[in-house]
């Protein structure tokens, strides 16, 4: 078994340690805990923590981080799979007018959509993309006709290996160690202690001990809809010299997990989105007097918030856009001593500081970035609507994906602004 088998095994485990975890809760929701399923919560707990440690180890023997969609399998496709699948047979196979040859050409994707619809029990509007070609949303027209857009990549002398990415901001939460699920199926509860037993001094004339509870919680995932849509033109599907395929995958798959990147940060809960951490109950605060340049005291202070609050942890980060990362290099610590608040191996007060204009202006993170949960459920499904702009020969695309974002514990992070 090599290590990605065994990476594979090893969360399946804990899919299982947190079902088994979920249903106990559920079974408890209008009773108190018994003993004997206290006892059986703190094991798979246990059990739980080493199995996230197993990753860990696996995961830095090869070299990839906590969040990373492109190495998820959850059907098991191989690198040349992987390789060889193409979102644009897809399009051709389901776009009006489809030939026998354009569906027979498209087995591979058929094959993989099948998988994945197996895996989740969920039949897709389209087809579906598997985690391992995972892409993401937002509204882009392709049209030969401009040159800012997909009319780059049509006729002349092109030169793919050269072609120019988009300048885009960096993910944060792919740095920093958040919590990927993958695979999921239906709603998912994951327990979550929020209250402790409590000892007490007997008197030695014949005094009681007083009474405590343990509480359990629960921390819910729901699936939430995550779509875009784009148009891809007649001249461009025929006349483009090199494969959209590379092009259209790169973009969406960079897109939607800006966009779930930007949400688990953000979000509001309106409008269909998730609460990320800086609207989530409970987490810390810290004013910065000086706006977008903190003072080391003002830090100090969010460390602290997160020490009052127990919540101290090997793996704290810091997260925050380009203007404060820049004041913090120009920030002295003290008139005499010479050092800035940002260190030269980029940390402040020996935190790693991950560098992201996905945080807003003047904010700052500082957190567990483990203990905040992104959910995946299956891969993304992708329709074809031949009838939008058929009278122009365009077809457009549409994706969806499944996916939600929730912190496990809201001490575990402090924001400073």
């Amino acid at each position: 078994m090599d290590l990605n088998q065994k990476l594979d095994a090893i969360r399946a485990e804990e899919v299982e340690s947190r079902s088994r975890a979920a249903a106990i809760a559920k079974s408890a929701e209008e009773r108190e805990l018994n003993t004997d399923e206290l006892a059986e919560l703190g094991e798979i707990e246990t059990k739980i923590n080493t199995s996230q440690e197993q990753q860990r180890g696996i995961k830095s023997a090869l070299n990839i981080g906590d969040y990373h969609p492109e190495v998820n399998a959850p059907i098991g496709m191989d690198e040349k799979e992987v390789r060889q699948f193409s979102m644009l047979k897809m399009i051709k196979a389901q776009a009006r007018g489809a030939t026998r040859q354009d569906v027979a050409d498209a087995s591979l994707e058929m094959e993989a959509s099948k998988a994945v619809e197996k895996r989740i029990g969920v039949s897709p509007n389209g087809m579906y993309i598997p985690m391992e070609i995972m892409g993401g949303a937002e509204k882009r027209d392709l049209t030969a006709d401009n040159f800012t857009q997909a009319g780059a990549l049509v006729g002349v002398d092109f030169r793919p290996q050269q072609l120019i990415p988009l300048l885009r901001n960096a993910m944060a939460l792919a740095n920093a160690g958040a919590t990927v699920l993958d695979g999921l199926v239906g709603d998912v509860a994951i327990p979550k202690q929020t209250g402790a037993a409590t000892a007490s001094w007997v008197n030695s004339d014949g005094g009681s001990i007083s009474e405590g509870n343990q509480s359990v919680a629960q921390v819910t995932l729901t699936p939430r809809t995550l779509g875009v849509f784009t148009d891809y033109s007649r001249q461009l599907r025929l006349q483009s010299s090199v494969s959209v395929e590379n092009f259209v995958r790169q973009d969406l798959m960079t897109v939607v997990a800006l966009e779930k990147d930007r949400a688990g940060l953000h979000g509001t809960g309106a409008a269909g989105q998730p609460v990320g951490v800086q609207n989530t109950t409970g987490v810390g605060t810290q004013a910065f007097a000086g706006g977008a340049n903190p003072t080391r005291a003002e830090v100090v202070g969010m460390r602290g918030d997160l020490a009052t609050a127990n919540a101290l942890a090997a793996n704290l980060k810091f997260i925050t856009n380009s203007t404060v990362y820049g004041n913090m290099m120009n920030r002295l610590v003290d008139a005499g001593s010479g050092q800035f608040l940002l260190q030269e191996n980029g940390s402040v007060i020996g935190r790693p500081v991950v560098e992201s204009n996905q945080v807003a202006a003047g904010v700052m993170f500082f957190g567990n970035w483990a203990d905040l949960l992104i959910a995946n459920w299956g891969g993304m499904d992708l329709l074809v609507d031949p009838y939008v702009g058929a009278t122009a020969g365009n077809v457009r695309v549409l994706l969806f994906h499944s996916t939600d974002l929730a912190v496990r514990h809201a001490e575990s992070f402090c924001i400073g602004s």
